[in-house]
């Protein structure tokens, strides 16, 4: 009996861990989504609350919830965006995502040669996003962000023609675009940080969207920071290059990558390394793999 109430006050320890954790999230809300091209954002303002909560890094506040809020404080969205200070101190959410879609379309190139022709599309999207620091009103992200989707492939060989038609190029590149804001966002509030490190591996903290298996990372250790001598504004902080990462398997909250190089431990911070130096680290790892016993002893250090 002694044992089995000792467990259940195990299981109702790591489930108020679990709540207190879930807590500490900060509260972040999507609100208008304008556009210079005509349409309807709504869905892609869907996508993106989606794409947040995907992060796991959030608690997602609902629409009508943050319109009564802002109704209530009679906040315009364009202070908002301009970063005018009309918010501040809002109660119940921290983050304001605002963002306008500058650019949504196909684009087609064609072939044609000696009575072949042939030709592809594809659909781009550009969003520039805002996030405001709902207690202070000021703009903590300005950035633009764009992708590109591969559309329709068509053939024609005379009378013959043959096309392969994506479902929905609009939506891919929609959905494309909501999950690169969503990490934008997550990782300049939450770096990607190691969180555990065991045979040649290390995880990190985020999942998909986020991080993907043959995704590479660099990780870094932070120095001093370079302040602005006008403003007072921290610009950034020196990195120094510790090693290189590849992502082979993703969980719903983390990440599981080998180490190519370096002496990697917990807490340290990794963002998204270019695909050339990933490959270039990649093939170091090899080449040392194959002479070391133990691939285990393969990483090494070093700096690009």
């Amino acid at each position: 009996m002694k044992k089995i109430i000792k467990s259940f006050s195990l299981i109702l320890f790591f489930f108020a861990l679990s709540i207190s954790a879930q807590s500490n999230k900060p509260v972040i809300g999507v609100g208008e989504i304008q556009t210079t091209i005509g349409g309807n954002p709504l869905t892609y303002a869907q996508m993106l609350e989606t794409a947040l909560s995907q992060t796991n890094k959030f608690e997602i506040i609902e629409r009508a919830r943050m319109d009564d809020l802002l109704g209530e404080q009679a906040l315009a969205a364009g202070g908002l965006t301009q970063g005018s200070g009309q918010i501040g101190g809002l109660s119940g959410v921290d983050y304001l995502v605002y963002g306008t879609i500058t650019k949504l379309g196909k684009e087609g190139e064609a072939v044609s040669f000696g009575g072949i022709g042939g030709g592809s599309s594809k659909t781009t999207m550009s969003v520039d996003i805002k996030v405001v620091d709902a207690r202070t009103g000021s703009v903590r992200i300005s950035k633009t962000v764009e992708r590109t989707a591969k559309g329709a492939m068509a053939i024609s060989l005379g009378d013959i023609q043959t096309a392969n038609e994506e479902a929905d190029p609009l939506g891919e590149v929609q959905r494309m675009t909501a999950n690169a804001v969503a990490s934008l966002i997550a990782q300049e509030i939450f770096p990607i940080k190691i969180i555990n490190v065991a045979k040649g591996q290390a995880y990190v903290n985020y999942g998909p969207p986020n991080v993907y298996p043959g995704l590479y990372l660099k990780v870094v250790e932070l120095g001093g920071g370079f302040v602005d001598p006008d403003t007072g504004e921290t610009l950034g902080a020196e990195e120094t290059y510790i090693g290189a990462i590849k992502i082979t398997d993703s969980k719903s909250k983390f990440s599981i990558g080998t180490i190519l190089e370096g002496s990697l431990s917990n807490g340290m911070i990794a963002s998204v390394l270019d695909k050339k130096d990933g490959k270039k680290a990649e093939s170091g790892y090899r080449k040392v793999c194959k002479k070391a016993k133990n691939c285990l002893d393969a990483t090494f250090k070093k700096k690009y």
